[in-house]
């Protein structure tokens, strides 16, 4: 049998990376792209019956292991990766969705390395990555841990690795306010191009739009969000609005960060519009807005009374609410001394489940 794997993330990308290994795995290349010459460890460029252009290579077995590997690196779009997919289990292999880690990452050194780099494969933030690569290490220096001081770090390691896993599946951010406040501005002030229409028109949002947003804390890494433009929210009798701003209110409720915004012409949304207390509180267009200065930064944005005044169009203050989004996160500051519990091991561990955390962490021991 041979398994098929897709060793990237599900999300489009520029290159996607399908791994084949089993007693088979040549052959089915061979008819994929028509060649037959495979060299242990030569890269070649070909074409993927007709699907898509790109780089494959064939690892020979070693001695100890009669499985072949054969790697495929097409471009990352997700209806080339699913043709392929189609098509290579048309040629007879196994697609195994989730496949074991070590599996997909056989040079890792153990189970945690392992584990480490799949993390990093789906990992939707690049202050994932280095925060990821030093687990490993940071693990094995914290274990074995005194018994007197296990169940307080179990906790406290339990909590954290909680808001970390943010950093792999972001947290949602929505902005609601009245219509024609500048919340479609924002966005695409954040996003760097145009995805939300832009208009002196009321109701012109008829639908959240949005995407994922890099955000950032000073000169912290990037933290990436999903970050949901709401229709105004406000009485219409409209059928399509109607349905649109009862999406939003769902979407409102739902969010992990609410933002509510206005301007000085309007009010800030009422409690029947908003299902929940906001988290921040914004004024746009505001031609002074400036970046909050030390003395102010930790209220600004945190009662309606102290409104964070920004201009969204002079992008003026964006880096204040940035930092504010992430704070509510418990993502603006990255560099504490606590393990994650990334993996699954880890993740039971933490929970108080069983888990053979002291094989786990002895395997890397001995890998050093």
């Amino acid at each position: 049998m041979t398994r098929l794997h897709l060793a990237t993330a599900t999300t489009p990308g520029a290159i996607a990376l399908l791994q084949l290994r089993g007693p088979d795995a040549v052959r089915v290349l061979a008819q994929l792209t028509g060649r037959s010459d495979w060299p242990d460890g030569r890269v070649r460029l070909c074409s993927f019956d007709g699907i898509d252009e790109g780089l494959a290579v064939v690892r020979q077995p070693e001695p100890h292991d009669g499985d072949a590997w054969a790697q495929l690196m097409p471009h990352g779009g997700p209806r080339v990766v699913q043709q392929l997919i189609d098509r290579l289990i048309g040629l007879g292999c196994t697609y195994d969705p989730a496949p074991d880690p070590r599996i997909v990452y056989p040079e890792a050194a153990s189970a945690i390395e392992a584990d480490m780099l799949d993390t990093v494969a789906r990992a939707a933030s690049p202050a994932a990555i280095d925060l990821l690569t030093e687990q490993p290490a940071r693990w094995r220096a914290s274990w074995p841990m005194p018994e007197a001081d296990r169940q307080a770090q179990r906790t406290a390691i339990a909590e954290r690795s909680r808001v970390l896993h943010r950093l792999i599946v972001p947290a949602t951010v929505v902005v609601a306010g009245p219509a024609n406040v500048g919340k479609s501005t924002l966005t695409n002030a954040l996003m760097g191009r145009a995805v939300s229409l832009v208009a002196d028109l009321p109701g012109t949002t008829r639908d959240w739009v949005g995407g994922l947003v890099e955000l950032r804390a000073g000169d912290g890494p990037e933290v990436a969000v999903r970050w949901l433009d709401t229709p105004g929210l406000r009485d219409s009798d409209d059928a399509v609005e109607q349905r649109a701003i009862a999406l939003a209110r769902r979407v409102v409720a739902e969010a992990d960060v609410l933002i509510a915004m206005r301007d000085d012409a309007s009010d800030w949304p009422g409690a029947q519009a908003l299902p929940r207390t906001p988290d921040l509180w914004v004024v746009n267009k505001c031609d002074d807005a400036a970046e909050a200065t030390d003395e102010d930064a930790r209220d600004a944005g945190l009662a309606p009374s102290m409104p964070l005044r920004i201009s969204a169009a002079q992008q003026h203050g964006l880096g204040t609410l940035q930092q504010r989004v992430l704070a509510r996160l418990g993502l603006d500051v990255l560099g504490d001394d606590l393990p994650w519990a990334f993996s699954p091991t880890l993740q039971a561990w933490a929970a108080g489940e069983h888990a053979d955390i002291d094989a786990y962490l002895a395997e890397a021991a001995r890998c050093e």
